[in-house]
């Protein structure tokens, strides 16, 4: 859960979210989650839900496994079974950040049905955006630890000891994805397949666009302010 930012008042309670986050891999999306602070809500990332299938060789993972390793989106069918299970174990009061789900035109308006029949709506759409170069740049040098999840860059962000997780020493990996040609391909699906999501939530008049080529916290106060006008109205 996502604490209160620093210096806001302790009797003021935070605002509820319900909130999606759309960007190309290495757009930033998971640490612009880390930093929003002005809200309450979980950050639920469809892709580390996968990987756990994945890593516990559940019979879903089974199923995941070949599409992540070819750097393939997952089938909407396959997508739509697993975070349907999601949607339903949860509270109807309670906030989330949604990273990587949905992704596709299909999805985005499944999830709109589940919503309604809750009687729910989204708040937000986040959509993050940055030239490729640079997101090749951001994950070909990211480093992940297999235990904990745990990412890291190299660049920016590296362990302390080199190759190694702060948290629990366990020795970082690579994801097969995060390779170049992987991350490259994976680029080019997610524009063939987001833009009509971006168009979808246009029409709704809930997208909030936001080039994350900036230092993370002045990003995330970027995206606190741009988003307040989206939750005064709903």
């Amino acid at each position: 859960m996502v604490d209160a930012s620093p210096g806001a008042s302790q009797d003021a309670p935070k605002r509820s979210a319900r909130l999606v986050l759309i960007g190309p891999p290495g757009a930033g999306k998971g640490t612009l989650a880390e930093n929003l602070c002005s809200f309450s809500f979980d950050h639920i990332s469809s892709g580390e839900i996968f990987r756990g299938h994945v890593r516990n060789q559940t019979s879903l993972g089974q199923r995941l496994e070949k599409s992540l390793a070819d750097g393939q989106l997952v089938s909407d069918d396959l997508t739509l079974e697993t975070m349907k299970k999601w949607f339903w174990s949860r509270k109807p009061n309670q906030g989330f950040l949604l990273d990587g789900f949905p992704r596709t035109l299909p999805q985005a308006r499944a999830f709109d049905e589940w919503l309604e029949s809750r009687s729910l709506k989204l708040d937000a759409v986040i959509h993050l955006y940055l030239e490729e170069d640079a997101v090749v740049e951001r994950i070909a040098h990211r480093r992940v630890c297999p235990k904990d999840g745990r990412v890291y860059h190299l660049l920016y962000n590296p362990p302390a000891k080199e190759g190694i997780c702060d948290d629990c020493g366990t020795e970082l990996i690579q994801r097969p994805d995060d390779r170049e040609p992987i991350i490259r391909e994976r680029l080019r699906i997610y524009r063939q397949k987001t833009e009509p999501v971006l168009a979808y939530y246009r029409e709704q008049g809930i997208l909030l666009t936001q080039d994350s080529d900036r230092h993370a916290a002045e990003l995330a106060k970027t995206v606190q302010q741009k988003l307040q006008p989206f939750l005064a109205i709903r």
